[in-house]
């Protein structure tokens, strides 16, 4: 017994930092591990199968790939997440007489929390893009787009992905939406039903508007149904509201059928009307379900959970060099799959928990900076 509980508490030395005044929420760390586990293994199968200059064979186990072929929903995962818990601060404050939230605090908390990270990484992959001769680092625009991204513009200006690391745009996303929070946080200021009435009303209406808009696509309001789905679940999570709704295994049902929808719902038919909606089930289970919140609470999900950050930050180019390396032309793509998932995910994996403990972990306490200072003026002394 004395071993276990040493070996947890060893897991859980790595958790994620909060500063919330919030209670902890391991289930939603075990949401982010399902979120950067759908978008790892979409990766691999895109990296494996878009190395260039390599034509590969089908076979009849391709197959088996699959449930990860709609990996890349784990993004619109995260989305939800990030308005689920950038929101609870806001909706303590009007819904439950909460701490006030200080505004300016908060966009100090996303620079300080997030830029680091992220600066290091770009800088990294320009450096080793530059010194590796990658046919990127040859494009004109390569060192305009540098601070383009530094500021997260680059999806806005161009109107596309970035060409290397291309996986940030993501991020842009969500400071455009991080941004906007503050101002979308007076939705709870409304009384109860108009509130969730234009939640609903909104989730339901922008992704048409993002649809008839073509350069929607890369700005928030694209994805806004998302962000907008994370802020009605703090609403009803704040408020205990539906709490009679189901028992835990409804909700469990109801969670794993919506997890198996995600996997394999092509994307037509309207899927993109459902699809925040999937997310809310899946996100409901995790919160109030029975063995679905147990099995989303286990340490190492949550632990890993917890540094999606750092891992989805580093995780593609790795992957991509990995495929360059081990796919070969005439392998089925079954094979080329399983070679960048075997070599590539350990590797990306490793890298990402040492960046995460290295950088990303220190920049979760909100006085780094003046650690940092402290620090510096011993050191010059």
């Amino acid at each position: 017994m004395k071993t276990s509980e040493h070996a947890g508490w060893n897991i859980l030395r790595l958790r994620r930092v909060t500063s919330s005044d919030h209670r902890y929420l391991p289930e939603v760390d075990g949401l982010r591990f399902l979120a950067i586990f759908g978008v790892l293994f979409f990766h691999v199968i895109y990296a494996a199968t878009n190395v260039p200059g390599i034509q590969l064979q089908t076979s009849s186990l391709d197959f088996l790939w699959q449930p990860f072929q709609q990996g890349h929903r784990g993004v619109e995962l995260f989305f939800v997440i990030s308005g689920f818990i950038l929101a609870l601060p806001f909706a303590a404050q009007h819904l439950t007489a909460g701490k006030p939230v200080n505004v300016g605090g908060y966009y100090l908390r996303r620079v300080t929390r997030l830029e680091p990270p992220y600066v290091v990484a770009l800088v990294v992959f320009f450096v080793a893009a530059v010194a590796l001769r990658e046919p990127d680092a040859s494009n004109p625009r390569f060192f305009q787009d540098f601070f383009l991204r530094l500021f997260y513009l680059h999806d806005l200006v161009r109107g596309q992905s970035p060409l290397l690391n291309g996986v940030t745009w993501t991020l842009e996303i969500e400071i455009q939406f991080y941004l906007l929070a503050p101002l979308l946080a007076q939705l709870f200021k409304l009384p109860v039903v108009a509130r969730r009435l234009l939640f609903i009303a909104l989730i339901g209406s922008l992704p048409f508007a993002g649809r008839f808009m073509p350069w929607a696509h890369w700005t928030c309001l694209f994805f806004g149904a998302f962000f907008l789905m994370g802020m009605l679940l703090a609403d009803l999570h704040l408020t205990r509201a539906g709490a009679g709704w189901g028992t835990p295994r409804i909700f469990d049902g109801l969670g794993l059928a919506s997890l198996f929808a995600l996997m394999f719902w092509p994307d037509k038919d309207y899927f993109f009307l459902v699809f925040p909606w999937l997310i809310a089930l899946l996100f409901l289970a995790a919160l109030r379900g029975g063995w679905v919140k147990k099995t989303l609470q286990i340490s190492w999900l949550t632990v890993l959970g917890g540094m999606c950050y750092s891992i989805y930050l580093i995780h593609y180019p790795l992957l991509s060099f990995t495929a360059g390396h081990l796919v070969r032309g005439g392998q089925t793509v079954f094979h080329a799959c399983g070679a960048v998932a075997s070599a590539g995910l350990p590797f990306a994996f490793i890298i990402g928990v040492i960046f995460y403990i290295v950088l990303e972990r220190p920049c979760m306490n909100p006085r780094w900076p003046q650690a940092l200072a402290a620090c510096i003026r011993r050191l010059v002394r």
